[in-house]
């Protein structure tokens, strides 16, 4: 098994196999290399510091690890995921993630054995946009400028608790110690906006008009069950449409049942579920 950095150029015969997963890494800045077994790329590693799933203090070292294909034989399995943990050991890292359709239940075993365990079950939620989305008037949106971006998170760690997500609950420990050059970065690639009531916020929702994902929603908690979060979704979906795209997707805890209530009577479906998993580096004694 052999392993290209993302900068070696015996890795271009095969960028367009490995583009879904490089483009991830590439969009945070993350270093990454590929592991190949006779030209064929079974898994990406791509190396980072937080924050990028904010699941410690931002300048922790930490690693994404990719599965490309699957369909590989136990040995070959067991050897990716050994080469892949052992890449991110090697460049220290405090932790690594690694994430899984579901489905692949002897990948995921095999990172069991290495010690990682499950973070994160949850649905990739997808639904059509073909038909117009209009709110009912009782919210008003407004778009957050670059300098309420603070406000914006700080509202987003309270509008967003609640949920049985793990992950999310994990990143909202440290979403208000985010440094602001990563904020410009945020800005820079998904639209943010208050949802207000009588000049009060309410909720909260950021997307990507790019990339047709909802990133995030939330609404106040003394203002759940109003309806506020159909129409702040509708808000949404409405300039997704407009942006020009045909499909819009988003992520959800296969445990908020709420949420999938609204998302499915909005027209979403399940598309995939995945697994996450998490290695942590073991204290020093």
């Amino acid at each position: 098994m052999k392993i290209y950095s993302h900068d070696d150029p015996a890795l271009r015969p095969l960028l367009g196999k490995i583009s879904r997963y490089a483009r991830q890494a590439e969009v945070m800045g993350m270093p990454y290399w590929v592991l190949v077994e006779d030209s064929n790329p079974l898994g990406l590693v791509a190396i980072g510091r937080e924050p990028v799933q904010l699941l410690a203090p931002p300048g922790t070292p930490m690693a994404m690890i990719y599965l490309i294909d699957a369909n590989q034989p136990d040995e070959r399995m067991a050897e990716f995921t050994s080469k892949a943990l052992s890449l991110a050991r090697e460049r220290a890292v405090e932790y690594a993630l690694a994430l899984f359709p579901s489905k692949e239940e002897a990948a995921i075993a095999k990172f069991k054995e290495l010690g990682f365990r499950e973070l994160d079950d949850a649905y990739q939620m997808i639904c059509p946009l073909d038909r117009a989305y209009e709110t009912s008037g009782i919210l008003r949106f407004e778009r957050v400028r670059r300098g309420e971006m603070r406000r914006f998170l700080e509202l987003a760690a309270t509008f967003l608790r609640g949920s049985p997500d793990v992950m999310l609950g994990k990143a909202l420990e440290h979403l208000l110690e985010v440094p602001d050059r990563f904020l410009d970065f945020f800005y820079a690639h998904e639209s943010f906006f208050f949802a207000r009531k009588e000049g009060a916020a309410v909720g909260i929702i950021n997307f990507s008009i790019n990339e047709g994902v909802i990133s995030n929603i939330g609404v106040h908690p003394q203002h759940r069950g109003k309806g506020y979060g159909r129409q702040i979704m509708l808000f949404g979906l409405a300039r997704l449409r407009e942006g020009g795209r045909e499909q819009a997707r988003l992520r959800v805890h296969v445990k908020n049942e709420p949420a999938i209530r609204l998302y499915e009577s909005l027209g979403f479906i399940k598309a995939d579920r995945y697994k996450t998993l998490i290695w942590r580096r073991p204290a020093k004694t």
